[in-house]
Formats: structure tokens, sequence, C-alpha cells
């Protein structure tokens, strides 16, 4: 199958996975559990649990019998489904915003004008990003969507010394780099955490600072700012994410 058909099911929230059963039942129509994972390779001792986490989510059917047998639902009403999980998610957050931001507003006399930055380019990205590290005092926040998978080894060793230097360190990756190497080698290092469905990253210090990492067609950008209220905020929507998340080896994350 197209890596670009994985990539864009991984994007609406699948994980990889879970991506590689639907697209292998799409190709060969009803299968069994062994016979899936034989076609899709995905091992025996996983696929039942990617199957049911499927099931639940409107991707795929299952007919009773001996043994099993899984089917695609239509793509179609498949992804209309996610994406209305999605949308009714992001409606949910944006409200949590507007609660948090819109009484401070008000209560403001005077408007601050925050300082905010645009960043293009991988290179100036990652200048910045790794000069907001720099500036940590006590707490690291950082978000790792599959887009944003090279940063990684290139923030390692900043992490490390961040590490050395007693800070509290989350990472926050998208289950599509869970078999990444260098986010398995920042597992003994910081906690690391991993969940599908990630549409952006950056890095948040000491909830006072925020990076925020984006696609820009086929480049890199980021909004880079210092006003407490957005790096609050950013905060907010990190802990939302981290506690709905799951450590790589968590048998929930398939």
């Amino acid at each position: 199958m197209d890596e670009r058909v994985l990539s864009a099911l991984r994007s609406l929230g699948l994980t990889d996975y879970q991506a590689r059963a639907y697209t292998t039942l799409v190709r060969y129509g009803e299968l069994g559990a062994r016979e899936l994972s034989r076609l899709s390779g995905i091992p025996y001792s996983k696929v039942y649990g990617v199957l049911e986490a499927l099931r639940e989510r409107g991707w795929i059917g299952v007919k009773t019998g001996r043994p099993k047998l899984y089917y695609p639902k239509p793509p179609a009403e498949a992804v209309r489904a996610e994406v209305a999980r999605i949308e009714a998610e992001l409606k949910a957050l944006a409200e949590q915003v507007l609660e948090e931001l819109q009484p401070i507003y008000e209560r403001s006399r005077e408007r601050e004008r925050p300082d905010i930055w645009i960043i293009r380019g991988r290179d100036a990205v990652l200048s910045k990003v790794r000069e907001v590290l720099a500036r940590a005092s006590r707490e690291v926040l950082l978000a790792i969507p599959y887009s944003a998978g090279w940063l990684l080894g290139l923030l390692k060793p900043s992490i490390a010394h961040l590490r050395f230097s007693g800070l509290r360190i989350c990472v926050l990756a998208s289950e599509g780099l869970v078999e990444d190497r260098e986010l398995r080698d920042l597992e003994g290092l910081v906690e690391v955490r991993v969940r599908p469905g990630m549409f952006g990253g950056g890095v948040i210090a000491d909830g006072r600072e925020a990076v925020l990492v984006l696609t820009d067609g086929g480049g890199v950008m980021a909004i880079w700012s210092d006003y407490a209220e957005l790096a609050h905020v950013a905060k907010v929507y990190f802990g939302y994410l981290w506690r709905s998340s799951d450590p790589p080896d968590d048998p929930q994350g398939l």
C-alpha cells in the first residue's frame, strides 16, 4: 500500500498497525486474525488488540464464527466518522480555550501586546527550539507529531543535558514514532508517552514560553511566543493529551 495512504491514516489518528490492518482488509476483503497478521506483517500477538481498537472506532466490522472474520467498513463511511470525532474533540478544546482566556481578556484594562515571532525553515526552527530549551529552569514539555519526528535525534543531546540538570522533562510523541530508535533512547532519560492523532507539536518551557511547530506545505514553520497566557493554554492542552496517552509499551496504545 502506498506510504502516503498509510501516512494519511496515521494523521487521522490511527496507529501504524491500525492503518496497516485496515488497508489490508480493504485490499483482500474479510479475513481471519491469523491471515491478516500474515498479510499485513502485524505480529499475531498484537493483531487482536489492533482489530478491537479499529472495531471500536468504526473502521471495521466482525462476523462471529470460528474463526471470527473481520471486514472493512467503506472508507467514505469510516473517514467521515473519524473526521466527526476529531471535529468534536477540537470543538471541546476550543471551548476550553475560550473559557480560560475570555474572562482574562475582558478583565484586562489594557491589552498586552505579546511578542510573537513566525519562524520558517527547519534550521531556524531547530535553532529556536534549542534556544528555548537552554532557557528552561524547571520543566520542559515536548510534543513530537509524526511529521516532526526529525526533531527527536537532533534534540536528544539538549534533552540529555537538561535531564542531568534536574529538570522535569515530558516527551509526548506520535504513536507512529514508537519504534523510532531515538525515542527509545529517550525512554531511559525522561518521561515518555505516545498517542495517535497528533496534529501539531512543539515545546513549552517553564509554562511561560512556547514554540509551536507546524508543517507549511512541504516545509517547516513555527510560532514562538513568551506571551504568558498563550504558553498557559499550550500547557493546559499538553496536559490534556498527556493524561489520555500511554507509555510506549502499554498495550492500550495498540
